[in-house]
């Protein structure tokens, strides 16, 4: 009976012993999956994650009629690139265009009140041409300063808000929910017919909304013109502003006599709610009525319209005193030396060796990633976009969302 006993309990420590080496063998089936981020999608080589390009466009006329030009062709109101009245003559400006896009599209108004739509691609030198039919409307209003060519505005990115956002942690990638800066912005460029037949500006005018600040470091909001001149301009001002107390822009000439507009202002100004670590990145302390401001820039002479094309606009983010910067992908450092000598940087000035970035230019209102949000989670199609190289899923930011991840402001 003893024996029997002990024999039950040294096959019952047996069991133990073998059903405890079982639980112990490692399974990587079952093991918890480390969350992908925007830091380990694997890009193509060369993709500069921009989603806009710069064209040149070419209207010829026979005489003053209205004209709109359009990046899709329902010619819907979100995607005007440009309004204008031609005249007699070429008309030649700058729009930006989605990066994939092979057409721009041109709409008039025939003589018999018909809406009409031209669809022109762009040629071997990204030359839009498009010529405007005889039975086009004509304009009820010519000015004789718009002679051989003719007037209107440009709009980048185009009709309505662009959005920026930004990681502060370079030149290491950071987590990646791109809210540590996140600025709306919208530009709108009247231009006209100059005195040797070529398209000219007399002012900018230039919104910038303040959306988000999930950073931990002292970066504050700049815009470089680069192919602007500040000894061509006369006066920046504000002209409107919303829920801030500041009232100018501070201005300068950079390096190569560009313009240089600081923002620190603004980030001074602006207060985190109570409670909140952060600027609008937590849904428990939104932010609702953002700073804005509204401002013109005037000219003091007349200067060429491709002075100011999309791709001039450099927004980058900044330390005080000629500090480090963060720009985006392509851009060349302002005052920063730039670290090339960092092991992890890659071909050209902001992408680390695997060519991912810290900063992205979205032509749309959208809304940013709450604070440790997941990126690939709150867009669904971005990680499509990014690995195709922007192939795939060019409108990813209108695409399948977690609007849980989201924070919405427009």
């Amino acid at each position: 009976m003893k024996r029997k006993s002990i024999f039950t309990l040294s096959l019952l420590l047996v069991t133990l012993a073998f059903t405890s080496c079982e639980k112990s063998v490692y399974d990587a089936d079952k093991q918890p999956q480390k969350e992908k981020t925007v830091a380990d999608l694997v890009v193509p080589s060369g993709f500069d994650w921009k989603m806009v390009k710069n064209a040149q466009c070419e209207i010829t006329a026979q005489g003053a009629s209205n004209v709109s030009v359009y990046s899709d062709q329902e010619c819907t109101e979100n995607a005007m690139l440009a309004t204008l009245q031609t005249n007699d003559g070429t008309l030649t400006i700058p729009l930006s265009l989605p990066a994939n896009s092979k057409e721009a599209y041109l709409q008039y108004e025939t003589v018999n009140g018909k809406k009409m739509v031209l669809a022109a691609a762009a040629d071997k030198d990204n030359v839009i041409h498009f010529t405007l039919p005889q039975d086009s409307k004509p304009s009820p209003e010519t000015r004789a300063d718009n002679a051989n060519g003719g007037s209107g505005s440009i709009n980048y990115p185009k009709n309505g808000w662009g959005t920026v956002m930004f990681e502060d942690q370079f030149p290491s990638l950071g987590d990646y929910d791109f809210n540590d800066f996140v600025l709306g912005y919208r530009v709108q460029i009247p231009f006209r017919s100059g005195r040797r037949g070529k398209s000219v500006i007399d002012a900018i005018q230039f919104g910038i909304e303040l959306r988000a600040m999930g950073g931990s470091f002292p970066y504050a909001p700049c815009v470089r013109l680069k192919d602007l001149k500040a000894a061509d301009v006369d006066e920046i001002e504000v002209y409107q502003r919303f829920n801030t107390s500041v009232e100018t822009v501070v201005w300068s000439a950079g390096p190569d006599g560009e313009v240089i507009m600081d923002f620190r202002n603004l980030v001074a100004a602006t207060s985190k709610p109570s409670g909140s670590t952060f600027f609008n990145t937590d849904k428990e302390y939104l932010v609702t009525e953002l700073p804005q401001l509204n401002i013109a820039i005037y000219m003091n002479k007349e200067v060429n319209v491709n002075s100011v094309d999309f791709e001039s606009f450099d927004f980058y983010w900044a330390k005080a005193d000629h500090g480090p910067e963060i720009h985006l992908g392509g851009y060349k450092p302002v005052y920063d030396t730039y670290p090339s000598d960092n092991s992890g940087l890659g071909w050209d000035y902001y992408y680390n060796k695997k060519g991912l970035i810290w900063g992205l230019n979205v032509p749309a209102p959208m809304a940013h990633v709450i604070e440790k949000g997941n990126f690939l989670d709150a867009y669904k199609d971005f990680a499509a976009w990014a690995m195709s190289g922007g192939q795939d899923k060019a409108n990813w930011y209108n695409g399948e969302k977690n609007n849980e991840l989201l924070i919405k402001t427009q």
